[in-house]
């Protein structure tokens, strides 16, 4: 990109950590005071900026030097091993076995050597595809901050993992004033003066519900288009978004699906097909409905987070009637 519209791009990144975070104080302070000291699941929907609350708190507390706190993404690595092998990366010891036994090991003995206390963050926890790595990590002394887009991931520990992990934080979605806010912010940092006014954030903003992570988005969307098109601002430049499919598109069971989700938010799939049951006139074997969610979650509408019987499903786009 030139400099037309972008005064400072590393601001448009997600990546980027501000300064003040806007909006999340009451949370800032929880979490600060829990980190270290008490093992803690984090909950809340996407884009209401969980992810940026807990590096925040991460490096805010490395800085401080209380003790070592390490950030690991589950959507990049979903099993023990992938996640032993990057703490210990991040810790400055690479190995290359692959056995979790031998990582556990190598894990504990460098701990002794720490002098401190080790907190693992596991974000977007619902991606992690085996649950026994929070026993591993617990069974370390390890503390404890997992990140998850739904309370229903935190049904999925065992009954050791239940009893270790106590402290739930909710995180609640932006009102579209608080997104606002944010969005703004950023665009004031980033953009230069004039690349930009008040009522085009205000439209992003409604065009994203307030999911901050769907806002910076578009934001950067148009301001790429902007500079494509040689414009002097992003107000001058039209955008594109939409959900993947039609309502009129799908079928009445798959209407009839969408709108327990929505009334729920998220379902076990055994519980979604109990509703579905209840609620249909004349509902179809398991294996239709099987093929319903799958098309669900093809057209958007849906995601599926987890395997087999312990599938839970989540609802995406809300506006269907």
């Amino acid at each position: 990109m030139g400099s037309r519209i972008i005064a400072n791009q590393e601001v448009l990144s997600e990546s980027h950590i501000p300064e003040n975070i806007l909006h999340r104080e009451k949370e800032l302070t929880y979490l600060s005071n829990a980190i270290n000291i008490v093992n803690t699941f984090v909950h809340g929907s996407n884009g209401s900026g969980k992810t940026l609350l807990v590096k925040k708190v991460i490096e805010d507390f490395n800085a401080r030097r209380k003790g070592i706190a390490i950030y690991v993404d589950c959507c990049l690595y979903q099993t023990t091993n992938a996640i032993f092998h990057e703490i210990l990366l991040s810790l400055n010891t690479i190995v290359s076995s692959k056995s979790n036994y031998d990582l556990t090991k190598r894990l504990k003995a460098k701990m002794r050597n720490l002098g401190c206390g080790l907190t693992i963050c596991l974000d977007h926890f619902e991606r992690l595809k085996e649950t026994e790595t929070v026993n591993r990590l617990l069974s370390l002394e390890v503390k404890l901050i997992l990140v998850s887009e739904n309370l229903e991931t935190y049904r999925r520990l065992n009954s050791i993992g239940k009893a270790s992990i106590t402290n739930i934080i909710e995180i609640h979605s932006y009102s579209e004033d608080q997104a606002f806010d944010i969005l703004l912010s950023r665009a004031r940092e980033a953009l230069e003066e004039n690349a930009y006014s008040e009522d085009t954030i205000r439209k992003i903003i409604k065009t994203s519900s307030g999911n901050l992570t769907l806002s910076l988005n578009l934001l950067k969307g148009m301001v790429l288009k902007a500079e494509n098109e040689g414009k002097d601002s992003i107000d001058e430049v039209e955008y594109e978004y939409e959900i993947d499919c039609e309502d009129g598109k799908l079928s009445a069971d798959e209407k009839i699906l969408v709108s327990i989700l929505r009334e729920q938010k998220s379902l076990a799939s055994n519980a979604l097909y109990g509703f579905y049951s209840q609620r249909a006139r004349h509902p179809k074997a398991e294996r239709s409905f099987r093929n319903y969610m799958q098309n669900l979650c093809l057209k958007g509408f849906v995601k599926n987070i987890g395997e087999k019987k312990g599938r839970i499903y989540e609802i995406v786009e809300q506006t269907v009637n």
